[in-house]
């Protein structure tokens, strides 16, 4: 952990050295959907929230990100995600990425990170609420299209898949991959500005 927040805090300051438009910081809407059999699919409906995060490219079309994102969900079955309220999810991410220029005004990236994820529900039971985290490997891209002349502000498209590892204590193989090995499909749309 403690090598995680020293690259939250240096990395910023190694983006900055770089050359014009390598740096840029990214804000957006965002939502996470369960999918496949797993609790997350079958007993929350959709999160929807908001990221943000930064990226650089460091060397040709190769970088890194650091992301953050945070979606607000309902439960839509009690006898699959038990008698709480609330969910939320939190997302703190690092990813590698490499950048394809394909015309003067649109461009793609290809993403493969881990997250850092946090899903906290209120109970009537316990007033701190339940807390559950789990690492996941993420994989995905970005889709940027250029709005102005100096391609320095972009309209941003990110699909990405998570797949969560949490720690259960679950007998049963098949309840515990249910409920430890979720996964999910994350769409956001932003704005991104190159510095």
């Amino acid at each position: 952990m403690k090598k995680f927040i020293f690259i939250i805090f240096f990395l910023p300051i190694f983006f900055f050295s770089q050359n014009e438009k390598k740096f840029s910081l990214e804000a957006q809407g965002s939502t996470f959907t369960g999918i496949g059999n797993n609790f997350l699919a079958d007993g929350l409906k959709p999160f929807t929230g908001f990221g943000v995060g930064i990226s650089g490219a460091f060397y040709k079309n190769m970088g890194l990100g650091l992301a953050f994102q945070k979606g607000y969900s309902e439960v839509k079955d009690v006898s699959v995600f038990g008698s709480l309220q609330n969910p939320q999810l939190t997302s703190v991410e690092i990813f590698g990425l490499y950048r394809f220029n394909l015309t003067n005004k649109f461009d793609v990236e290809a993403n493969l990170g881990y997250a850092k994820m946090f899903l906290i529900s209120r109970s009537a039971f316990r007033e701190k609420g339940f807390t559950e985290d789990g690492e996941a490997f993420l994989i995905g891209g970005k889709a940027l299209y250029s709005l102005n002349k100096n391609n320095s502000i972009y309209l941003v498209g990110t699909p990405r898949f998570y797949f969560l590892s949490t720690k259960t204590q679950i007998d049963n193989s098949g309840a515990d991959k249910y409920y430890s090995k979720p996964t999910l499909f994350n769409f956001a749309l932003g704005i991104r500005i190159y510095l």
